[in-house]
C-alpha cells in the first residue's frame, strides 16, 4: 500500500471539492489507459445503498488484457437480501468478501492514472465515491468516460443488451460486475476505434 500512498501524494492534487484524478489530455488514445468498471449494489438509492462488488478490466494500447482484470466482493454493512434477485450475490458468496477499506485501496491502486469508463457510469462512480469517502477517507474527482456520450443518437437510449445486439456483439447472461465490465469494454473499444478520437482531449470526458 505504500506505493499507492506515494502515488496519491505525487499525482493527485488537492482541490476544493476533493482530489483531482490526473489524466494527461494530450496523450494519444492509443497510449491512454481506460478502466471499464461496474458495480453491484445493495439497492439503487445512491444515499442509502452501497456497493458489494466491483468488476473491472483495463484497456491499454487499445487492447483488453484479461489477466489484468479486477474483481472483488465487498463486505456489506447493511441488509442486501432484496437485491439478491438482481445481482445473484448470496450470503454464501459474501463469506469470502473482503474488508471495505481493503477493496477501496486495491481498486484505487488498480485504476490510478486511467480513465474510469462505463455505461451510465455516473451511477457506478457515485457508489465508488461513497466507498472511497467512507472507507478510505479519500474524495477523488475521477476523470470519467460514459459510453452514452459517445452515441450518435441519444433519443430512445438503448439498454446495454440492445446496444450489444445493434453492434453485432454477443450478449452474456451472467450479469455480474466483471462480465458487465468486459462487455462494456468491448463496446468502448469499438467506439474508440471507429470514432475520430486522436487524443484524450477529443474524448467526451467528465469529472465526477
Amino acid at each position: 500500500m505504500t506505493g499507492l500512498k506515494g502515488w496519491l501524494l505525487s499525482k493527485l492534487k488537492p482541490e476544493k471539492s476533493g482530489i483531482a484524478w490526473e489524466v494527461e489530455r494530450e496523450t494519444s488514445v492509443q497510449d491512454a489507459c481506460f478502466v471499464v468498471f461496474d458495480t453491484e449494489t445493495t439497492g439503487i438509492d445512491l444515499k442509502k445503498d452501497e456497493p458489494i462488488s466491483i468488476g473491472a478490466v483495463k484497456i491499454e494500447k487499445l487492447r483488453i488484457d484479461l489477466s489484468k482484470s479486477f474483481y472483488a466482493l465487498i463486505k456489506p454493512t447493511k441488509s442486501y437480501r432484496e437485491s439478491i434477485k438482481v445481482h445473484g450475490i448470496t450470503p454464501q458468496d459474501l463469506e469470502k468478501a473482503k474488508d471495505r477499506r481493503e477493496v477501496c485501496m486495491e481498486f484505487l491502486d488498480y485504476a490510478k492514472g486511467c480513465i474510469l469508463s462505463g455505461y451510465f457510469v455516473h451511477l457506478d462512480v457515485a457508489m465508488l465515491k461513497k466507498l472511497t469517502k467512507e472507507s478510505c477517507n479519500e474524495q477523488p474527482n475521477f476523470r470519467t468516460l460514459d459510453l452514452l456520450d459517445m452515441l450518435e443518437r441519444k433519443n430512445n437510449i438503448p439498454t446495454m443488451e440492445e446496444l450489444l445486439k445493434s453492434n453485432k456483439m454477443p450478449v452474456s447472461n451472467l450479469h455480474n460486475a466483471l462480465e458487465d465490465a468486459y462487455m462494456t469494454a468491448l463496446l468502448l473499444l469499438k467506439f474508440l476505434k471507429e470514432g475520430r478520437y486522436s487524443k484524450v482531449k477529443d474524448i467526451p470526458l467528465k469529472t465526477l
